[in-house]
């Protein structure tokens, strides 16, 4: 016959029973391995010796460094935001523009006569104008397919300066090499840009891109031929040209240094483009 509990001899210790810290409705033996918190059932996370609380494997993974793609970019399980957001901000504009009755286009679009009475943001809104649905429609559709996988190597911040810097390419080009006159949507020359940087990326990691530059090459002539208005294929040339170069720095800059030199090539780049509109604004209309 058993022994009752109270004779189980001398050093023998009943477990002490507490309130969960997160819960303290509900009673526990059980403590954090790290804190010594009390945690119910609910709260205890398996760890490599006995549970944790929650805050303590929050605080684990956070110090935690996320892996990073031979880009710069993280290793992370998301399913490119960015790429989501851009594609958003243009049906956004879209549909406000339709609201406003034009007044959101005529806000956004590059008009080389504003640029030079003092309106330098076109140059930058310019990639996130589109002209029709049909045009939003293959804007969005370039976007999703090159935007995540793009995405996905270089990260959302680096991904979103290439979107931004093809976008001022092919206004720069606009800007320089079109009349005061003109009047031009862009978000086409901005996604032009992401499969131009995409090409280098590829090259970069080696793989064919003989594809790409077929894709390109007959877009451009698309642009010339059939495109709205003679001036289109300037501003896809100049984001092809900016988002391969952008492209160029991002996947070529050296491991050791990589953010540094990557930071320091996209304000470059930016430079650059900015250098070509003072001087064009310099010389004056005409």
């Amino acid at each position: 016959m058993s022994e009752p509990p109270q004779a189980r001899g001398p050093g023998f210790e009943a477990p002490r029973f507490q309130a969960c810290y997160r819960h303290a409705d509900r009673n526990t033996g059980i403590s954090c391995q790290r804190c010594d918190r009390p945690i119910c059932g609910e709260c205890m996370q398996p760890a490599s010796v006995g549970f944790q609380c929650p805050d303590c494997v929050r605080r684990d993974r956070s110090s935690v460094r996320a892996p990073r793609t031979r880009f710069g970019g993280a290793l992370t399980s998301g399913s490119a935001p960015m790429t989501k957001i851009l594609m958003g901000v243009l049906a956004g504009a879209y549909v406000l523009n339709l609201i406003s009755s034009g007044l959101v286009a005529n806000l956004l679009v590059l008009a080389n006569f504003r640029v030079y009475g003092g309106e330098y943001w076109r140059l930058l809104t310019y990639g996130f104008s589109t002209y029709g649905l049909l045009h939003l429609l293959m804007s969005g559709l370039v976007l999703w397919i090159a935007g995540r996988t793009l995405e996905a190597v270089l990260g959302r911040w680096r991904f979103l300066a290439l979107f931004v810097l093809s976008g001022l390419g092919g206004a720069t080009g606009l800007f320089v090499f079109g009349p005061p006159e003109l009047v031009a949507v862009g978000a086409s020359a901005a996604v032009v840009g992401l499969l131009a940087a995409n090409g280098i990326v590829k090259l970069r990691a080696g793989e064919d891109i003989r594809g790409d530059i077929g894709l390109l090459v007959l877009l451009l002539l698309y642009s010339f031929v059939m495109g709205f208005g003679g001036y289109l294929w300037i501003g896809q040339l100049g984001g092809m040209a900016v988002g391969a170069l952008t492209g160029y720095v991002l996947a070529f800059a050296p491991r050791d240094r990589r953010t540094t030199v990557q930071a320091l090539g996209l304000a470059g780049v930016a430079v650059l483009c900015a250098a070509a509109v003072v001087l064009r604004v310099s010389l004056g209309v005409g």
